[in-house]
């Protein structure tokens, strides 16, 4: 097996680079519209990674859309992030949701906060 290195440089402990959790949004992003292009409805990076707000917590957060409720698409998408994460040594939070239901409660503080601040990939 591998030898996982956290912070993704040589001393384990030195701290993550500023642009780490973009870098985490943007492979994601990438990775998640080659396999899933055609189910994505909306991509959405939002939170620290895009309000250059970096801290010792480093996270990436991602809005997914789906044009319809697919959980096998979703565990996809769950195990993704969870590799983009591991790869570039901070947390990729991903939120996916069915078109539907995000149209039914547009007005809940988490779609709203994805897209007032978000940077779209889609």
């Amino acid at each position: 097996m591998r030898e996982h290195v956290p912070r993704g440089a040589d001393d384990p402990a030195a701290p993550v680079r500023p642009e780490a959790e973009a870098d985490a949004a943007d492979a994601f992003a990438e990775r998640a519209r080659a396999e899933h292009g055609d189910a994505i409805r909306d991509l959405v990076a939002f939170g620290d990674s895009v309000q250059g707000e970096r801290n010792i917590h480093a996270e990436a957060e991602v809005l997914v859309i789906l044009e319809a409720a697919d959980e096998v698409r979703e565990r996809q998408l769950e195990r993704l992030a969870e590799t983009v994460g591991i790869e570039r040594g901070v947390v990729v939070s991903v939120y996916v949701l069915p078109a539907d239901r995000v149209d039914a409660h547009d007005e809940h503080p988490l779609l709203q906060r994805a897209f007032a601040e978000g940077q779209s990939y889609v």
